[in-house]
């Protein structure tokens, strides 16, 4: 999840959740960015949530779906074929210390300088997590994704552009304003695509008293950020997404994906939908 929109000194707790997430779910890296402080995050949020669940047993499994999601994007990353991929908000995403082991790739991750400087302090505590910050094909940038020029990142030539727990935190007109940057730089660069997710603020369901009171810390801890909920449907961000420039749009849930993509956790109660655009 992102923490574009927390102040500078400040890391998410959903980029420490996510973290553990990602450890938890056994995906490759994930161990190079899990610390103590992401491990206590991630089980007193799932305490809090399995409360909930006592009481709402349609709620779907975070911890599950986050995982989900994060193969689904994999996935899809995989088989855009681009030569480089660029993450927005990338937090402590994993998905750039894996990919980048193939030396052909070019991986840009994009964060907040005090994001991207604990990352690399992550990183510094082994061997492993040295040499991969060494790698000549995987770049850090500390910069706002808001106000980012792409193109002084990238090389020429395709990007595949992700945005994992970005557009959630931001609202109609700040997504329609991103959303339409990207789809420029996607139609001004043949071949390119960008993969994001988000749930339909109307499919989401209400968060309930526990859900209020995890939403009240994650807003203290990011300094007044939280999910944008406007109601928006399917179809309404379908449309939002077309409007932006994208001329083909698919989505992609858990258990609707390619048997090849090997989603795991089907048998779980999850809510994810993840969505591939190009222009």
């Amino acid at each position: 999840m992102t923490t574009a929109l927390a102040k500078q000194g400040d890391l998410s707790v959903t980029a420490l959740y996510t973290a553990h997430a990602w450890r938890w779910g056994k995906l490759d890296s994930a161990e190079l960015f899990a610390s103590r402080k992401s491990r206590d995050v991630f089980n007193a949020t799932n305490l809090a949530l399995g409360t909930a669940r006592l009481f709402r047993r349609e709620l779907p499994s975070l911890r599950h779906g986050l995982v989900q999601r994060h193969v689904m994007i994999d996935r899809l990353v995989a088989d855009a074929g681009c030569a480089q991929v660029l993450e927005l908000a990338a937090g402590l995403s994993r998905r750039g210390a894996a990919m980048s082991a193939d030396a052909a790739l070019r991986y840009i991750e994009v964060d907040l300088p005090a994001v991207i400087a604990h990352k690399r302090k992550l990183l510094a505590r082994s061997a492993r997590g040295r040499a991969v910050a060494a790698r000549a094909n995987l770049t850090l940038v500390a910069h706002d994704v808001t106000t980012l020029a792409f193109d002084d990142v990238l090389a020429p030539g395709p990007v595949c552009v992700v945005a994992e727990g970005l557009l959630v935190y931001l609202d109609r007109a700040a997504q329609l304003a991103l959303l339409t940057r990207l789809a420029a730089l996607c139609a001004a660069r043949p071949g390119s695509a960008l993969v994001f997710e988000l749930v339909p603020p109307a499919e989401q369901p209400r968060p309930g008293r526990i859900g209020r009171g995890l939403e009240r810390l994650f807003k203290r801890a990011t300094k007044g950020s939280t999910m944008a909920f406007d109601g928006r449907t399917r179809d309404e961000l379908l449309a939002d997404v077309r409007s932006a420039g994208f001329t083909t749009v698919e989505t992609f849930e858990p258990r609707e994906a390619p048997a090849a993509w090997a989603v795991p956790h089907l048998r779980k109660p999850t809510q994810q939908l993840v969505w591939r655009a190009t222009a």
